[in-house]
């Protein structure tokens, strides 16, 4: 009896241990587990059709590698160059990883060093005299030179409506990574007191010339900047530590270009000798073939006419120093690395795929004229540049004044004069307070650009909390216009035409490989699963 149930229990284990297929492709079996790594890839967009749509997309896939096999497309040039591409960049970040990254440090008494050095310590109140043109700033620099008062000059001249109100004094303390680049280049190498020369702004999309004056500083915390410090000490040591490593493998491998052959092979080009060694180096040799085949690597394109500098810099600079890292990580085995196997097999199965597509598919799509100038016709939404809507906005300090000067705007109250009387909006005064909001403005005023979408023309909208205070606006108008039918125009689509039809040709060929190679689906299976 106990040999009976033990013989029952393996028999069991056996069962439970057999892989449950799912459908068979042209023979081969589409097993549980496999189902499972496809759908753990794919996106989640390929998956609301359920399991079955999934395994459909399975079986178009094996479907479609099976033809790349039949059709040898592990020979195809763009896809043994892509491959080879892709090889190298991921041995390198491996490389890069190895030698590099994990051998970079930064000590606290960097860190210090670099804040202290980047004037990252100090935090300035500056005052400003904001002017239309860069021969008013001049005017304005002059007087400052001969000992006029800076704060009487930014009550009179500067645009900037709310510092000039205050002598220029801008009220706050910034730390350079609160300042633009061209104002940080100008500014922080003043000492307290000390007037900049005009430094050019962008406020709205417009240009100003600011005249700067250090009107206080005090300390600035390390915390405040630290990231930032980090970062950039970062790149900085990693770029050291890749140059040493570059001129550490220059000594070792000590490389001797033969100059008479680099000459001759810019004399022939492709019919030079192709065996002809370009360079020796400790261990090994370069032949023109291996240039030339490390050229294409390099740069995606083979080597047309030359001259013999340009040879010999690109051989020094991108080949050598690209060969000898080659050597390094095949002398440490990383290609046997576990994750640079799997990563490259996802890959190769890619872009397997795509030359096949391209073979078979992309390559006999064709768009007549009739076709693109159809399109542009019956699509105009695609052929309009962004919409632009045009507001009023009034920027105000507190909540309480924003309602009442909505009210003032609901109850037909005129937006240019409050804005004109009430907003703190850099750069809009000149304009009534209008501003543009459209695709290329909205980063400048995200919470504005958000609430102004849902408000309808003539309408008005807020208050709302932005970054700068509280804001009401009016919107005055929408439009959007249409790119006239030119030859960008024409380009695009044409474009949306292609990668239509090649959509369904390639839906098409897909369909076709299933009368190819049988294709079984196990139901029973599918429902175990």
């Amino acid at each position: 009896m106990a040999l009976l149930v033990g013989w029952l229990l393996g028999a069991g284990c056996a069962q439970e241990s057999k892989e449950l297929v799912l459908a068979q492709v042209d023979g081969e079996p589409i097993t549980a587990s496999e189902f499972r790594d496809f759908d753990a890839r794919i996106p989640a967009g390929m998956k609301q059709g359920g399991r079955r749509e999934v395994l459909e997309s399975l079986i178009d896939k094996k479907l479609l590698l099976r033809e790349a096999a039949a059709a040898n497309m592990a020979e195809d040039r763009w896809f043994k160059g892509e491959l080879a591409r892709f090889k190298r960049a991921r041995l390198l970040a491996l490389y890069m990883e190895r030698e590099v990254v994990a051998k970079t440090e930064i000590t606290p008494e960097e860190i210090e060093h670099h804040y202290r050095e980047s004037g990252r310590h100090r935090a300035l109140r500056l005052g400003g005299i904001m002017v239309e043109s860069l021969a008013e700033a001049r005017a304005i620099t002059d007087q400052l030179a001969a000992g006029a008062d800076f704060h009487a000059l930014a009550s009179a001249h500067s645009v900037h409506s709310e510092t000039a109100a205050r002598g220029g004094d801008t009220g706050l303390y910034q730390t350079r990574d609160q300042m633009s680049a061209a104002t940080v280049e100008q500014v922080f190498d003043l000492a307290l007191g000390d007037v900049s020369a005009p430094v050019r702004e962008v406020f709205g999309h417009e240009d100003f010339y600011v005249i700067y004056k250090v009107l206080d500083e005090i300390p600035a915390p390390l915390s405040a900047s630290e990231r930032i410090i980090v970062e950039e000490l970062t790149v900085q040591k990693r770029e050291e530590r890749l140059q040493a490593l570059r001129d550490s493998l220059g000594k070792a491998y000590a490389p001797m270009p033969r100059p008479a052959a680099i000459q001759r092979l810019v004399a022939n080009g492709v019919m030079a000798d192709q065996a002809e060694v370009l360079c020796a180096y400790r261990g090994g040799e370069l032949t023109v073939s291996g240039f030339l085949a490390a050229y294409e690597l390099l740069t995606s394109r083979s080597l047309q006419s030359a001259d013999s500098a340009y040879v010999a810099a690109f051989l020094h600079g991108r080949v050598l120093p690209d060969l000898f890292v080659s050597t390094e990580i095949e002398a440490a085995g990383l290609s046997e690395d576990a994750r640079f196997k799997e990563t490259v097999a996802f890959k190769r199965e890619e872009l397997l795929l795509s030359a096949l597509r391209r073979r078979e598919v992309d390559q006999y799509v064709r768009v007549s004229q009739e076709e693109a100038r159809d399109f542009y016709d019956a699509h105009p939404e695609k052929f309009a540049r962004p919409e632009n809507a045009t507001i009023v906005e009034i920027l105000v300090a507190s909540d309480s004044l924003a309602q009442r000067l909505g009210d003032e705007l609901r109850a037909g109250g005129d937006a240019a004069a409050l804005a004109e009387h009430h907003t703190r909006r850099e750069g809009s005064l000149h304009h009534g307070g209008q501003i543009q909001l459209n695709a290329y403005t909205q980063g400048l005023f995200p919470v504005l650009s958000a609430a102004v979408q849902d408000v309808a023309v003539g309408e008005v909208g807020g208050p709302l909390k932005t970054e700068r205070g509280y804001s009401v606006f009016k919107v005055l108008e929408r439009t959007r216009e249409q790119i006239p039918y030119n030859a960008e125009s024409q380009r695009r689509a044409r474009a949306y035409v292609r990668i239509d039809k090649s959509k369904r040709a390639y839906v098409r060929f897909v369909r076709n490989l299933r009368n190819k190679y049988p294709v079984e689906i196990i139901e029973g299976s599918l429902e175990k699963l």
